[in-house]
């Protein structure tokens, strides 16, 4: 879909930070079980501070406060996708009382294992949308041996510059938190993934390339130029695109095209946890509509819906739909006020309530048009519907991405993308060498995963034992802001 004539509000992004009254932390906000809570009732927590903690061997990442307070409950919610898990609420007490650990590291070598587990240890899952825990996605590209490490900057979301603010912002993050990545999986390619249309976000990352080249001499750097439309950055699409492949269900881009997918914000958040030791607590997110300008805010994780909305002015509220995420995605949500943003929230949606006359399909066949993955939405979902389950998934069901093109299309208003993405959902199959599986981690890894400091997991990497990193040989060198301008 063609999204390159939206509305002028991209051109405006605006970037404001909001320090909300309370947070309410989900321990599950990734792929994986949820995050067991490290608190009680009337503790008092910190920012950067551990307040969940995987349970021994499962997958799953730590959660931290983005705010200081008081834990005030820690209850079982569900989230707007169905998901149920327990919750952390915490009253902010406006002092803004940081961890002693949470501050910039000194220049040091660090064994790529070792960066890798400062990543885990800071809590920090896939931002682009599916949560994956990102040391778990960087150990299963280190074993595959890839060549190239890709970074996605396509964001094609209809309403959504939050990763766009993440490259304007901070490109040096961006840039720097792939390339540690990237060595640390052994890679010896950068390549970043970014439409032809966002000229500005381009420059940035050249000009942050061109600084740190130098430092990272046995890497190659690349930038892709994608055409502007939706859906955008998706790995079997980017595989298509880059490598002429096409992946089939169970197929992986690390396997199949020897490269590994991040999502340009991950990257950002990696090298904040690598370099200042701060964990993932808070992201950028958008706020903004298809009747309204565009608003991007720095929130901690947690932040009530209702904040963002309120500190959205020009935003119109009453009859409108609330979306959790994209208008074609995302899930439309009636609780602002105790729904928080997640670590994959990237965009609030508010859009205009249109009621959409329902018709029997008059098989025009623009969904089959539109669909990224070549399918004929129309057709599965009728077979859906009669209950022929094995006939949709020869014909190719369980490909669906969920990017709801084909309901946002359909002339006769049938709704889908529901029934065909809820279909391939139940269907993924978790193959043995998956991410999912911990039957290969050792004892110490496993321990390392329950390991909590003071506070904070980041603290089970601090500055020690600097020799026998020097002679490691995976060994990885990181220039750090505190020893040389970046």
């Amino acid at each position: 879909m063609n999204f390159s004539k939206r509305s002028p509000f991209v051109k405006e992004i605006m970037f404001e930070r909001i320090y909300p009254a309370k947070i309410i932390l989900p321990m599950k906000m990734h792929s994986g079980v949820p995050a067991v809570p490290s608190v009680k009732k009337g503790d008092y927590v910190r920012i950067g501070q551990c307040v969940g903690i995987p349970a021994k061997g499962t997958f799953s990442v730590p959660v931290h406060s983005g705010i200081s307070g008081y834990v005030t409950e820690i209850s079982e919610i569900t989230l707007p996708n169905g998901i149920i898990t327990p919750a952390v609420t915490i009253v902010n007490d406006m002092k803004r009382t940081r961890l002693d650990s949470v501050k910039p590291r000194s220049g040091f070598k660090l064994s790529a294992s070792e960066a890798i587990g400062i990543i885990r240890d800071a809590g920090i899952c896939g931002m682009g949308g599916e949560g994956i825990p990102t040391a778990a996605k960087l150990k299963r590209a280190k074993t595959e041996v890839v060549k190239d490490f890709l970074v996605n900057c396509l964001q094609s979301e209809p309403y959504s510059t939050s990763d766009l603010v993440a490259i304007t912002e901070y490109p040096d993050y961006v840039v720097l938190g792939s390339c540690a990545c990237a060595r640390a999986v052994g890679a010896s390619r950068c390549v970043f993934l970014i439409s032809e249309n966002r000229k500005e976000q381009r420059q940035a990352i050249a000009n942050s390339i061109d600084k740190i080249r130098n430092d990272f001499k046995d890497l190659e750097f690349d930038i892709k130029l994608f055409r502007e439309r939706f859906p955008q950055g998706y790995y079997r699409l980017v595989a298509r695109a880059l490598y002429g492949k096409n992946l089939v269900l169970g197929e992986t881009l690390e396997k199949t095209c020897s490269a590994v997918l991040f999502n340009c914000s991950t990257m950002l958040a990696c090298w904040e946890a690598l370099s200042d030791n701060i964990p993932m607590m808070s992201r950028i997110v958008s706020v903004s509509g298809d009747a309204s300008g565009g608003h991007n805010m720095l929130v901690p994780v947690g932040t009530p819906v209702s904040e963002l909305l309120t500190n959205a002015q020009d935003i119109k509220k009453g009859s409108d739909r609330i979306v959790w995420g994209n208008c074609l995605t995302g899930i439309e949500i009636t609780d602002p006020e105790n729904t928080p943003v997640v670590k994959t929230t990237s965009v609030i949606s508010v859009v205009r309530r249109a009621e959409v006359p329902r018709t029997p399909c008059i098989h025009c066949g623009l969904c089959s048009e539109c669909c990224p993955m070549n399918l004929s939405p129309n057709t599965i979902y009728e077979m859906l519907n009669q209950g022929l389950k094995q006939k949709a998934a020869e014909e190719g069901a369980r490909d669906c991405i969920a990017c709801g093109s084909c309901s946002y299309v359909c002339p006769a208003g049938i709704n889908l993308t529901t029934a065909i993405a809820s279909f391939a959902g139940e269907g993924r199959i978790i193959e043995i060498n998956s991410l999912l599986d911990n039957s290969g981690a050792s004892d110490k890894e496993l321990e390392a995963a329950s390991f909590v400091g003071e506070a904070s997991l980041l603290e089970e990497y601090p500055d020690r034992d600097k020799k026998s990193r020097a002679s490691s040989p995976d060994s990885i060198t990181l220039p750090f802001e505190k020893d040389k301008e970046v």
